[in-house]
């Protein structure tokens, strides 16, 4: 037997073993704005001041605060939650974007209705809801796989004219390779996948609104 076939093997008993099997690591990770081929940086005029509002994570039938899991070839699991909760990585996320931007972020209690939207602060006010957000990845002695998908709905407002724009954006990428998922991995792969998003949504929606 050649080594290959008795690394192969030997990691396959250890695993038939069970040694540590369906355990699972709970995993911080720290999430943040990655500029994607899809960024804009050209200043928009009129648009000097953002007003944040509610982020809402509405998703089901998810380890609460979780953003995702790795199966290690051992079968145990590492879940990955991001330092801040699901809506403060989103609002980190959508505040790194302004800045790189020039556009100053406030504070705002506008939670989407478009009844409650006159005089907030802001050229603009956002408001978004987390309908999904998962990395889906495992580790084999051959190859490792990745998957996820990040869906929201954008709602963006003109507090001068009362406009309201809705929107909503799905992004899915997949990749395979012959390394292992790290935590660094993940947090990179998570942070782009929801930094492309709003790179691709938000230019558009602010033309329309105070371009």
């Amino acid at each position: 037997m050649n080594f290959g076939k008795l690394l192969t093997a030997l990691i396959s008993l250890f695993i038939i073993g069970g040694c540590g099997a369906g355990a699972v690591r709970e995993v911080p990770i720290s999430l943040r704005y990655l500029p994607s081929k899809e960024a804009k940086f050209a200043p928009l005029a009129g648009l000097n001041t953002v007003g944040l509002g509610l982020i809402e994570d509405v998703r089901r039938k998810r380890p609460a605060g979780a953003v995702g899991e790795r199966v290690r070839f051992t079968a145990e699991i590492d879940r990955f939650h991001p330092e801040k909760g699901v809506s403060g990585a989103v609002e980190k996320i959508i505040r790194g974007y302004f800045t790189k931007r020039s556009v100053r972020v406030l504070k705002s209690a506008w939670n989407g209705n478009p009844d409650n939207i006159w005089g907030k602060k802001g050229d603009l006010v956002l408001s978004v809801r987390v309908l999904a957000l998962w990395f889906s990845g495992s580790d084999s002695v051959a190859l490792a796989r990745a998957s996820s998908t990040f869906r929201i709905e954008l709602k963006v407002g003109s507090p001068r004219t009362g406009t309201v724009i809705i929107k909503t954006i799905q992004i899915d990428p997949s990749a395979r390779r012959n390394i292992f998922w790290e935590s660094r991995d993940v947090e990179l792969w998570i942070s782009r996948s929801i930094s492309e998003a709003f790179d691709r949504i938000l230019p558009g929606l602010g033309r329309r609104l105070v371009g």
